[in-house]
């Protein structure tokens, strides 16, 4: 009996067992939460959410955000901080498990955008923001943003790491 084992590196990697037989092993990763930080959400100098969040700001931890994360307690989120204004174009979907409330950021710390209930494993519509608004992009869990009453140009934000 011969066994073949091979690799592809991808957005998941595949392992070839035979030539039948392939596993993706991006459906057996789990990745944990690690708080980073607290999120406040205000909303006229009220506090209406804080949160914990998980900073993604190198490249890999933006790439990979939320992907390979069966699930994501209501009071978690993941701040993305964007060193450049054209990187919210390429956040994506794929390999995310969860649907998501995508919430954008400016400079001034207020919500300009919101793109609710995302689907998972999905490509996300191109937003055509001006570019250099974006500051934070935050994911939390679909249905949040209407649940804690988050409000484009009202709900403004503060977070400590």
């Amino acid at each position: 009996m011969v066994i073949v084992i091979c690799f592809f590196i991808k957005s998941s990697e595949k392992i070839c067992y035979d030539s039948d037989m392939f596993l993706d092993i991006g459906n057996m990763l789990e990745i944990e939460f690690i708080k980073d930080g607290e999120l406040y959400m205000k909303n006229n100098n009220h506090i209406i959410k804080k949160i914990d969040v998980e900073l993604a700001y190198r490249d890999t931890e933006k790439i990979n955000g939320l992907k390979y994360r069966s699930s994501l307690k209501e009071n978690k989120g993941m701040l993305f901080l964007l060193k450049n204004q054209e990187e919210y174009k390429q956040i994506d979907m794929r390999d995310v498990r969860i649907p998501l409330d995508i919430v954008y950021i400016n400079q001034f710390d207020t919500i300009v955008f919101v793109n609710q209930n995302v689907s998972p494993m999905k490509d996300i519509e191109t937003i055509n923001l001006p570019s250099n608004t974006i500051k934070y992009i935050l994911e939390i869990n679909a249905g949040m943003v209407s649940k804690w009453g988050i409000k484009k140009g009202i709900t403004k934000i503060t977070f400590k790491i």
